[in-house]
C-alpha cells in the first residue's frame, strides 16, 4: 500500500502600511466639506431666495408651514449647511481613529503562520472592535498606541460633543451636553499670524498695517519687520438650551484644525519592526 501525502506551500504575505492611508479620511474630509460649504455660501449670497421647484418624477411638491423673510431664510440655510458640514469634519475625525486602530494592531502583531481567509477575518474584526467604543475610548486607544500622546486631546474631544449636540439634538444645547460650568465648550486650535509692537502682539488681517509705533523709524524705512505664526486654541462656549451656531470663519479654522489632527496623529504611528 502506497499512502499519499499532500504538500501545501506555504507562501509569504507581505503588508504594506501606509500612514497617508490613515489621515486620509479626515483630509478628505475637510477638504470636500470646506470646498462643498464655501460654493454653496457662494451661491447663497448671490440667490435670490425663491421657492425653488421640487420635481419628483413627474409630479412637482411644495411644502408648507414655515414662513420666513429673506434674511431669516439665508441665515437659517447658513446655518444648516455649516453644521452639516462641521458634522462631516467630526466624522472624518472618528474615522481616521478607527484607521490608526488597525495600523497599531497590525504594526503590532507577530509574524505568524496563518491562512489569507483567517487575515482577513482578523483584519474586519479589528475594524468592527475599533467602531464600537465611544469617542473618548477610542481616542484613548489610539493614545496608548502612539509613539506620544496627540497635541489636540482636549479640542476634538469637544468636537464631538458638539457634533453630538447638533446630531442628537438639533443643535439645542441640552443637560447631556453641558460640563460642570453648566455650558457646552467647542475649542481648536488655529494658526495665529502676528507681529510685535513693543511688548504687545499683534495679529495680522487683510488690509492691517503693520506699524510697531517705534519712535526712531514710525515708516519702517529701510527695515524689514518680523512676522511670527504660532498656534493657539480659539474657544466658543454654548450655555443651556442655546442653539450651536458655527460661524463661516470658525468652520475653516475647523477645517484647518483637522488637517493638523491628521498630520499630528500620523507623525505619531508606531514604525513596523521585523524580528
Amino acid at each position: 500500500m502506497v499512502s499519499e501525502r499532500q504538500m501545501t506551500d506555504t507562501q509569504t504575505l507581505n503588508i504594506t502600511l501606509n500612514p497617508s492611508g490613515v489621515a486620509a479620511p479626515a483630509q478628505r474630509a475637510a477638504l470636500i466639506s470646506s470646498e462643498v460649504v464655501g460654493t454653496a455660501l457662494r451661491a447663497l449670497a448671490k440667490d435670490d431666495l425663491s421657492r425653488p421647484d421640487m420635481q419628483g418624477g413627474h409630479w412637482g411638491y411644495q411644502f408648507n408651514g414655515l414662513t420666513m423673510s429673506d434674511d431669516e431664510r439665508r441665515e437659517t440655510y447658513q446655518n444648516w449647511l455649516l453644521s452639516k458640514g462641521f458634522q462631516d469634519i467630526a466624522r472624518g475625525i472618528r474615522e481616521t481613529l478607527e484607521e490608526a486602530v488597525l495600523f497599531i494592531s497590525l504594526a503590532q502583531r507577530k509574524p505568524c503562520i496563518t491562512t489569507l481567509e483567517q487575515f482577513e477575518t482578523d483584519i474586519a474584526e479589528i475594524r468592527a472592535n475599533a467602531a464600537k467604543p465611544h469617542f473618548p475610548k477610542l481616542l484613548e486607544t489610539v493614545n496608548a498606541g502612539l509613539t506620544e500622546p496627540l497635541a489636540f486631546e482636549a479640542e476634538f474631544l469637544s468636537l464631538q460633543k458638539v457634533r453630538n449636540c447638533l446630531e442628537h439634538r438639533g443643535g439645542c444645547v441640552g443637560v447631556r451636553d453641558i460640563d460642570a460650568s453648566g455650558s457646552l465648550t467647542l475649542s481648536f486650535p488655529r494658526l495665529r499670524i502676528f507681529y510685535r509692537r513693543g511688548d504687545t502682539e499683534v495679529e495680522v488681517a487683510p488690509g492691517e498695517v503693520i506699524d510697531t509705533h517705534e519712535i526712531n523709524d514710525p515708516a519702517h524705512v529701510g527695515k524689514e519687520v518680523p512676522i511670527y505664526i504660532s498656534r493657539v486654541t480659539r474657544v466658543r462656549t454654548y450655555a443651556l438650551s442655546e442653539p450651536v451656531i458655527i460661524s463661516a470663519s470658525d468652520f475653516y479654522e475647523i477645517a484647518m484644525a483637522c488637517h493638523f489632527f491628521a498630520s499630528d496623529l500620523t507623525g505619531k504611528l508606531p514604525t513596523v519592526t521585523v524580528d
